[in-house]
């Protein structure tokens, strides 16, 4: 058993976050693996509440920003933050919903004995296998990309196989048997907020008000008798099943109606099942097109005594006894394993939740939160050389640019584009109502763009660059260039700026807004530098560049506080809650590299002080970041803290909004409720400890802990579209292997050594 890329369990799940997920980017499932019940919890990427309809549309909202930003320039930030929350907002975002389950009714007889639950990831393969009575039993469940279809094989050693197949769903919808297949119709709510009220749900009837359609069925073969009865499928006495399911929508972009407009469905789910080949088939395509992306990056960090112990008893063992160190492994490979499975050319990007939804009403509507969320699910894709998984994001850019362009012209009377903090399957780009603390916070567009630039950096893909990221992050800095003004002290400033999700107190009252926030400043000042950085290398609007580099110049910069700690806002402000969960005027340590060592070493020293006065605690999502920034800080002994904090074990029944971060039974992360981007965080952290690059320059074992003595590290990717390759013993590098092309600078252990790349595998001598 390979301990780190293997899941098992000795019982079948009993909550949700004890299932096992597999997906193929659209279609997703969580496995409960019941013996006498087998349900399988079904989604579909592009299943959400409502329809397109122009959210920019809003009276008054220029003129309550305008009023907003003098009050905050005077010094009246309560009054500004009133006005905010009155006026300048639209209505909040849709929701991602289930699509529903298949049961698997099982007619049995025996004792139960030797039962097995497991994932491999490797080849991205689940599986239950048990005993009953003298009788084995196995199921095997992949969702295939190639093949469009989740796929299980049921097979007994005797033919005693019974059960029935049902499609069920809490949605409007209705079930049938039509030509040997099993169908489930349905449609998705056409609102999620009714009568402006969060997660109240309705149908309307009017048909350009209609939600997304979608039909998804299920087709099953064996040597037994199948038989289609009104809304099940049976299947007796046999020895072998094999069950394939899928599901298309009328989703026809978030600018098209999915019922007046919508693409053809019905027939589409039907032919991907009628063009199935079979199950073996469907296996092999699948374990080629998944293995080829797993199988880039692997990481040895040794094995422990509870190494090859059940994944939930693993985790409850790691609280007190950390020497399983391939737990660390499993997760990293999990993480990846779960970007593959949520995010893949041509479907949606990951959700709060990545694909995998069991709530009508799940939390935060497992939206894109894109003040931090959404760009943590896509932190590791790159380093873990998996551009294709990144293609979601860059598609989800595009479209949201033009939505954020009407909000850009309606809102702030500004070109280009902009976005806030929340985003749906309709490119929603307005804020959502509520407190300034989130919905006042107009940074996503900037951030995402990093995501754009760096694909660019890390893959050399020029066409891409000139193509696709170029005039996106163009775009979005047309939009921030024009609302810099001067601070009245001779520097330019974003006026009236928050820093998510956090508050000062400010005449005795919680406050959000300060004249500008760091977060803000750090992000603009992080796109125009990628900006001019793109001109020069595309040689090309060489004006524009220009006048993003007289603005840097005269930016303001960034401050310390009395404690030393880096400031959040434009002045030294007493927290409301100083130990929050977000960390974001630390953006310019992670993801951007504005502080570095070897360039800002005081205000490498500001950050330290920041994260010793916020305090290591947090959800799940924030662990993940510190982990990150810790790598960044090059303390790896403290990201391993961060690290083990993540890994405490979470219980899977019942959940709370604010505290108790950690990982669930199924090794979901628990913010807690469930979000994924934990997961994702946690692998780009340990990506970080043990290389990062910038500029030409790569950094081997930058952040490596005391107690990672041994170990190695193959595939990541190095900016500049190189392969790197390392292995260390007693915590000292033996081992490097750099593959790609140019010129660039390698340093382990403050030594740096210069190096011409080829093309082929070079061995690095330091």
């Amino acid at each position: 058993m390979n301990t780190g890329n293997y899941i098992w369990y000795k019982k079948e799940a009993q909550a949700w976050t004890q299932c096992l997920p597999i997906g193929n980017g659209t279609l997703g499932a969580m496995i409960y693996g019941g013996t006498d019940k087998e349900v399988l919890a079904l989604n579909h990427d592009e299943l959400w509440t409502g329809y397109p309809k122009n959210t920019s549309d809003v009276d008054g909202v220029y003129d309550a920003l305008v009023k907003a930003r003098k009050l905050v320039a005077d010094g009246r930030l309560l009054e500004a933050q009133e006005i905010c929350e009155t006026k300048f907002h639209g209505t909040w975002s849709q929701a991602y919903v289930p699509l529903g389950d298949m049961e698997f009714e099982f007619i049995n007889n025996g004792r139960l004995s030797g039962y097995k639950r497991f994932l491999d990831l490797e080849n991205g393969v689940a599986g239950v296998s048990y005993k009953l009575g003298k009788t084995d039993f196995k199921r095997e469940y992949i969702a295939s990309y190639p093949d469009k279809v989740i796929a299980v094989k049921i097979t007994s050693s005797q033919p005693v196989l019974s059960f029935k197949i049902r499609l069920k769903s809490k949605l409007k919808s209705s079930s049938f048997t039509q030509d040997g297949i099993l169908w489930l119709d349905g449609e998705c709510p056409s609102e999620n907020n009714s009568n402006g009220e969060s997660d109240r749900q309705c149908y309307y009837d009017e048909p350009e008000k209609r939600g997304i359609l979608f039909r998804a069925g299920v087709k099953a073969e064996s040597d037994g008798k199948v038989v289609c009865l009104k809304n099940c499928i049976k299947i007796t006495d046999a020895s072998c099943a094999t069950i394939f399911f899928t599901c298309v929508t009328s989703f026809n972009g978030p600018d098209k109606s999915p019922f007046t407009q919508g693409k053809e469905y019905k027939n589409a789910c039907g032919a991907i099942l009628n063009g199935i080949k079979g199950y073996d088939a469907v296996k092999e395509n699948h374990e080629k097109d998944y293995s080829e992306l797993y199988g880039r990056v692997e990481l040895e960090l040794g094995k422990g005594a509870n190494s090859e112990l059940p994944a939930d008893v693993r985790l409850k063992k790691y609280k007190s006894d950390k020497s399983d160190l391939s737990l660390i492994t499993l997760m990293f490979n999990y993480g990846r394993y779960l970007a593959i499975s949520s995010s893949r050319p041509g479907s949606q990007p990951s959700t709060l939740q990545g694909i995998w939804n069991d709530r009508l009403t799940p939390p935060w509507h497992s939206n894109y939160t894109v003040n931090i969320n959404t760009e943590m699910n896509y932190w590791p894709v790159l380093m873990c050389r998996m551009p294709e998984v990144n293609a979601p994001l860059a598609e989800f850019i595009k479209e949201l640019s033009v939505t954020g362009a009407e909000v850009a012209e309606k809102w702030y009377r500004a070109p280009g584009f902009v976005s806030h903090h929340n985003v749906d399957i309709w490119r929603m780009a307005t804020p959502v109502p509520g407190c300034s603390t989130w919905s006042f916070w107009p940074g996503s567009s900037g951030w995402l763009c990093r995501h754009l630039f760096e694909q660019y950096e890390y893959t050399n893909d020029i066409e891409f660059l000139r193509d696709t990221a170029y005039p996106l992050m163009k775009k979005a800095a047309e939009f921030y260039l024009s609302q810099l003004c001067d601070n009245g002290e001779g520097k330019l400033i974003y006026p009236a700026g928050t820093s998510p999700e956090n508050s000062f107190v400010y005449e005795g009252k919680d406050a959000a807004i300060g004249k500008t926030s760091t977060m803000l400043m750090s992000i603009i000042k992080d796109l125009f530098i990628s900006c001019v950085k793109a001109s020069k290398i595309l040689k090309t609007d060489e004006k524009f560049a220009s006048s993003l580099s007289n603005a840097l110049d005269n930016m303001l910069p960034f401050m310390t506080g009395k404690k030393g700690q880096l400031l959040e806002w434009d002045a030294e402000r007493p927290e409301s809650e100083p130990h929050h969960r977000h960390v974001s005027h630390l953006y310019a340590l992670h993801p951007a590299n504005l502080i570095t060592p070897e360039d800002t070493p005081e205000l490498i020293q500001a950050c330290q002080k920041t994260l010793a006065l916020r305090g290591d605690n947090g959800t799940g999502w924030s662990l993940g970041w510190k982990i990150n920034f810790w790598a960044r800080l090059r303390d790896g002994d403290h990201a391993l803290k961060l690290i083990n904090m993540q890994l405490r074990p979470v219980k899977s029944i019942g959940f709370n909004y604010t505290n108790g971060g950690g990982t669930y039974e199924n090794l979901f992360d628990a913010h807690p409720p469930f979000q994924i981007d934990g997961n994702f965080g946690f692998v780009s952290g340990v990506a970080e400890m043990l290389m990062q690059s910038k500029d030409g320059k790569i950094f081997i074992l930058p952040a490596l802990p005391s107690a990672w003595k041994n170990g190695s590290v193959k595939g990541l990717l190095a900016k500049g579209n190189v392969i790197v390759d390392i292995e260390w013993s007693n915590g000292r590098l033996t081992k490097c292997e750099l593959e790609g092309k140019g010129t660039f600078e390698v340093i382990y252990n403050g030594k740096a050594t210069d190096v011409r790349l080829n093309g082929g595998k070079s061995r690095i001598v330091i």
